[in-house]
């Protein structure tokens, strides 16, 4: 048994960048007939085909076909895998600013004298509210100008804002520069596995996810960690600074160092090129864009938009959205939270506060390691079971196992830290959440770019929106529901929510 489309569910597979009207509808000129690639060739599975049924196309002047001058062309992104990871640095970054001052909420009121733990709960989760609002335009800009200026311009941009926070004279100035922060911050977040299908193929594409999702959890996880330390031995204000100099120290390698890895950006530039240097205004790229600057710029910023119907027609793609979305909101109710716990509960020091984030970190990359070793080998199988016919659903087969983890997270921790247990079982009970959490996010992250690889980045920016907005508002119930309920208790519906989601990938086996 294994997982596949449920009945009547749109082939999300198929959708807007195999089908040539759809294709064109985007911005991306679909071949007049039939396109057929040079015998030589090397092969790729994709979404729904055979694994030897799509090539990468080489050049063919005679055709006036611009495509790669051979198979091993460096200047193809798809052979050079190392570029992928050049991105794991910078990537780390952005999730730690989101993160860095949760231990820091209660110096951070008092010293700008405002006392609501909603608005300091606020503080934290709005820089995740950027990742929101940035994907719906960085993403499909990434597609028509490259990944390269999008990340390193939005790099910087996360730079200059995170310098402002750490010299906010108010709570109001330093909540809306921290949504600026995280606007910049969203570009590495959703671009990042785009790139992973720029340069890799969908046997070692499980890998190259978990290196970068990897990078991002390591982040959020580190932060508090070193967070807790720096508010107790000089402000909170230094938080920031320290995470200038970081981000600084990472952009300017990423500017230096990074390579474009939109291979239909690559291809356009090769096609100017040959058009001026061999005097053939005649030649177009095999994937070429038909539509004007303008027109082009108009369309690929309401493909988000158009990708976003999915989450109506596709039930794989919406329930799984939610569901990954109501597990990020979890997680960052527990980040804004466990300071607070610990501090309260067991009497921890500020400084020791970061350590509280020990569990969710072991629970992650435990996961990670896992998933390495068995997403891509787990596709293989599946595929040679399939007739070497590749689906994206092959990727959520993990899912379910990994699912049940986070209601008996929940449980565990709530009620461990509403008796006060020792703190070494409370944090333990936080590390099937970090198992639960990665191994639901990275298999379903990866679908996405496997079901469209040609406008991965936009595809992905739909749940990501939905995701950010469960992370930005969801932990502003906490401060009244752990009030009002406890923490056995409150922690305890919250594991129920996630015990309802639980049922979702097993309604996709037949």
């Amino acid at each position: 048994m294994r997982m596949t489309k449920a009945e009547g569910q749109p082939d999300v597979s198929q959708a807007e960048c195999h089908d040539p009207q759809d294709v064109h509808a985007l911005g991306v000129a679909a071949p007049d007939g039939p396109f057929e690639l040079p015998e030589k060739a090397v092969e790729v599975p994709v979404a729904g085909t055979p694994s030897s049924h799509n090539s990468i196309p080489l050049m063919d002047l005679e055709r006036d076909i611009v495509g790669w001058d051979a198979v091993d062309d460096p200047a193809n992104p798809n052979v050079d895998f190392q570029m992928g990871q050049r991105a794991v640095l910078t990537g780390v970054c952005s999730p730690m600013a989101s993160s860095l001052c949760a231990p820091s909420i209660e110096s951070t009121m008092k010293d700008l004298h405002e006392s609501s733990r909603v608005l300091g709960s606020l503080m934290i989760t709005i820089y995740v509210l950027g990742y929101a609002v940035g994907p719906l335009f960085l993403a499909p800009l990434s597609e028509i100008y490259g990944r390269y200026p999008v990340v390193m311009i939005s790099s910087w941009m996360l730079v200059a804002w995170l310098l402002g926070c750490g010299f906010a004279p108010d709570m109001a100035s330093l909540i809306v520069m921290r949504f600026l922060a995280g606007l910049g911050g969203s570009a590495i977040i959703t671009i990042s596995p785009a790139v992973v299908g720029d340069l890799y193929p969908v046997e070692r594409r499980a890998f190259g996810s978990a290196i970068i999702a990897g990078s991002q959890s390591l982040g959020p996880i580190v932060g508090p960690i070193c967070g807790g330390f720096i508010t107790e031995y000089l402000t909170w204000r230094w938080a920031y600074w320290i995470l200038v100099l970081c981000a600084g120290s990472t952009s300017a390698v990423l500017t230096l160092f990074m390579r474009e890895s939109n291979a239909v950006v690559l291809l356009e530039r090769k096609v100017r090129k040959l058009r001026k240097t061999l005097g053939r205004p005649e030649l177009v790229s095999a994937v070429q864009h038909r539509m004007s600057a303008h027109e082009l710029l108009k369309v690929s910023l309401i493909r988000p938009l158009k990708l976003s119907r999915l989450l109506v027609k596709s039930p794989i793609v919406l329930f799984i959205s939610i569901y990954v979305a109501t597990a990020y909101g979890l997680l960052y109710l527990m980040f804004t939270t466990l300071p607070t716990v610990f501090q309260e509960s067991y009497g921890w020091s500020l400084q020791l506060t970061g350590l509280s984030y020990l569990g969710l970190g072991f629970g992650t990359f435990a996961a990670l390691f896992a998933l390495i070793k068995y997403n891509d080998a787990q596709v293989v199988k599946l595929m040679k079971e399939n007739n070497g016919v590749f689906e994206p659903e092959m990727r959520l087969s993990t899912t379910t196992y990994c699912g049940i983890m986070l209601p008996i997270s929940l449980i565990w921790y709530g009620w461990v830290t509403d008796k006060r247990v020792h703190w070494f079982s409370a944090i333990a009970g936080t590390v099937p959440f970090g198992i639960g959490m990665f191994g639901i996010f990275l298999p379903f992250q990866t679908y996405m770019v496997d079901a469209f690889p040609m406008h991965a980045a936009s595809a992905i920016a739909a749940p990501t929106v939905m995701r950010s907005l469960f992370a930005a508002f969801l932990p502003l119930a906490a401060p009244p529901l752990y009030q009002n309920l406890g923490l056995g208790w409150g922690n305890t519906l919250l594991g129920f929510v996630a015990l309802a989601m639980v049922p979702i990938p097993l309604a996709f086996y037949r």
